[in-house]
């Protein structure tokens, strides 16, 4: 399996040679503005964006991404940080917790490779594994976003219950 390992590092590797041209909106664009930048990236997703699946953005076909219990822990750890890479290079962001360790990403991101996510020019594209649901957090130990979420939830639910008399100041 080693080596097989090593091979597919190497096939991850060159696919980043794959590189698209940009998308025709971004022909008279200033990369240097950063307001340009995040709004075309959300026109070229939302409003121009063809959907594809991640292997075939890649190049790397889900086929070659060997089943994780077949794996040891170094060596879903050194796939899942080679993916993720080759995935920042084409523009998608995977939401993990900082501290999630890498081995017990290569599941989730194998369990991506088939989904249909729009492939951009430059900016960044977000790839969530959780709904914000502590009981169903699939990081659990690991982060506290649904900790956080669900306190953001009841205080916007808090002021928005609140009645503010006329001679009172708005909170804004």
């Amino acid at each position: 399996m080693e080596h097989y390992i090593s091979q597919l590092i190497s096939d991850i590797h060159q696919a980043t040679w794959r590189v698209r041209p940009p998308h025709e909106i971004w022909e008279d664009v200033d990369l240097e503005n950063e307001a340009d930048l995040e709004d075309l990236s959300y026109v070229e997703e939302y409003v121009y964006g063809t959907p594809e699946k991640i292997s075939s953005i890649t190049g790397i076909a889900t086929e070659c991404l060997p089943p994780p219990e077949k794996l040891n822990e170094d060596q879903a750890g050194r796939l899942a940080l080679e993916l993720e890479k080759l995935l920042n290079f084409f523009h998608f962001n995977l939401d993990f917790p900082e501290v999630y360790p890498l081995h017990f990403r290569y599941p989730f991101i194998r369990n991506i490779w088939d989904d249909e996510h729009v492939p951009i020019s430059f900016g960044e594209s977000h790839i969530e594994f959780c709904d914000y649901d502590q009981e169903t957090c699939p990081f659990q130990g690991y982060c506290n976003s649904c900790e956080e979420y669900a306190n953001e939830l009841k205080h916007d639910l808090n002021l928005s219950n609140e009645k503010w008399d006329d001679d009172q100041d708005l909170p804004f």
